[in-house]
């Protein structure tokens, strides 16, 4: 009878042969539907970094190519293949080539100055200075330093300026820095 009574119990309180194997199946399902909300987890994780991926890549390649189509070349060297440039070019860094914009910088430096009625001997690319040139005159014992950035015509006039000046004041620097714009600097 104590047997009898105990499963009478379990009976009444709603527990059957057939409640025990759906609470089963509930069990395994519940451990595919983790297994499929990591699976979703893990998919989302990728899909996010795929997606910063080329979000990073589309940003490197558009900052590129504006600053491809931003590059300042003067507008009578466009389209010329070949740049006249009669000065001897040293590279302190040794590097055989000669960007095209630096090619039009010094074929256009060595023409504005001829214009003024100077001669370009020598283009100097300092070591690790990217954006300024040192450049020798003939029948000037003093070199420049000028800015890339800065328009030839001007530096080749405040050149001009700069180097009367020193004469007329009868003093002999080393350099003439021309490279900040309204300044001139000489040691």
């Amino acid at each position: 009878m104590r047997g009898q009574k105990h499963q009478a119990q379990a009976l009444k309180s709603g527990r059957t042969i057939v409640a025990e194997r759906e609470r089963a199946e509930t069990e395994s399902e519940r451990m595919q539907a983790r297994k499929l909300a990591r699976r979703k987890h893990k998919t989302s994780i990728l899909m996010t970094l795929l997606f910063l991926v080329i979000c990073g890549l589309i940003t490197y390649l558009g900052g590129r190519e504006i600053m491809r189509r931003n590059e300042v070349v003067p507008s009578d060297l466009v389209g010329k293949d070949e740049y006249k440039i009669s000065a001897e070019v040293v590279d302190e860094e040794g590097s055989e080539q000669l960007s095209s914009r630096m090619k039009a910088y010094i074929a256009q430096l060595e023409q504005d100055f001829r214009d003024l009625g100077m001669q370009v001997i020598r283009v100097t690319l300092p070591a690790g200075k990217s954006r300024e040139v040192y450049v020798d005159l003939g029948g000037v014992e003093t070199y420049l330093k000028l800015s890339v950035d800065r328009a030839t015509a001007i530096s080749a006039e405040d050149a001009k300026r700069a180097l009367k000046y020193l004469e007329d004041h009868d003093a002999h620097p080393a350099y003439v820095d021309l490279r900040v714009e309204g300044k001139v600097y000489y040691q």
